[in-house]
């Protein structure tokens, strides 16, 4: 007597459904979806600064916009129109939520130092009201820097950092090269915003403005492998610009030698800081993988 069938195994819901498309695998990460990624936030950047150049009130022109948004369109359309997928974007909280911490000081306390410097040595000096009117300016500006820190992270920290890990490209190696990228990607911006951007002259303002990225590249690169996400560096990057732009206010405070003690990356104290953080994160917490 022949034993009875085994019933036959059931089926995933709807995996075999007519008129249901099969789901679609991401694509993995390709040499093709990075230089895509670069070249197309190069040729924003450049448009963007073009029409930015031309714009009489160049703080909310379109260029502006099309400038800061470049990232993150470029990001948004790999993953979603290329399809290569949300899952290596970062976008939970994360482990090792002390960076968060890290990322809200960490800016502002090198701007601290230099202006302190600033103030010990006579070349930087409080205006009445400064500190009251810093305030409102920096929790007024924190939702708009915030937001626009976001367009630029999702693409530098949320996109160009986990593809090149992806490729094999190794911790200090990715973060420089993220860095490259970010730092030429303002250069157009830079050059349109002429006078409006620093009073620094450009020949000098470039160069240690790269170095500056270069540095805060492998601070945040390190903040984004360590974490597994992209939110500390938009804390970082939204907190800093809110800071810097309230303390190069003429209102809040003058600075007498701005090359050497402005509150901005670029400044030769707060650049100083920011080589010795870079420093000290990648010897102490980088992750050679």
């Amino acid at each position: 007597m022949s034993a009875p069938a085994a019933p036959a195994a059931p089926s995933s819901p709807g995996a075999d459904a007519p008129g249901r498309r099969p789901a679609r695998t991401p694509r993995p990460a390709s040499w093709r979806g990075v230089t895509v990624y670069a070249v197309g936030v190069l040729v924003l950047a450049i448009l963007g600064s073009i029409v930015l150049a031309g714009a009489q009130d160049k703080a909310t022109s379109a260029g502006a916009l099309l400038f800061v948004l470049s990232p993150f369109l470029m990001a948004v359309g790999l993953r979603t129109i290329g399809r290569e997928g949300w899952a290596d974007a970062g976008l939970r909280l994360g482990r090792e939520r002390g960076w968060y911490l890290f990322a809200v000081l960490w800016m502002p306390a090198a701007f601290a130092v230099a202006l302190l410097v600033g103030v010990l040595t006579g070349q930087v000096h409080g205006q009445d009201g400064g500190l009251s009117l810093f305030g409102t300016l920096v929790v007024g500006g924190m939702v708009a820097r915030t937001l626009f820190a976001l367009f630029e992270e999702w693409g530098w920290r949320g996109y160009l950092e986990p593809r090149l890990q992806a490729l094999g490209v190794r911790g200090l190696r990715r973060h420089l090269a993220v860095g490259a990228l970010w730092a030429v990607w303002h250069v157009p911006y830079i050059v349109a915003m002429g006078d409006e951007y620093t009073d620094v002259p450009l020949a000098a303002q470039i160069p240690l403005f790269f170095v500056a990225v270069l540095a805060m590249a492998v601070v945040t690169g390190v903040m984004r492998a360590r974490t597994g996400s992209v939110w500390p560096a938009v804390v970082e990057h939204g907190v800093a610009n809110a800071v810097a732009f309230a303390l190069l206010d003429e209102r809040v405070v003058v600075i007498d030698a701005p090359l050497v003690y402005a509150a901005r990356p670029e400044g030769l104290v707060v650049l100083a800081l920011l080589v010795v953080s870079a420093v000290v994160v990648w010897r102490r917490w980088g992750e050679r993988d």
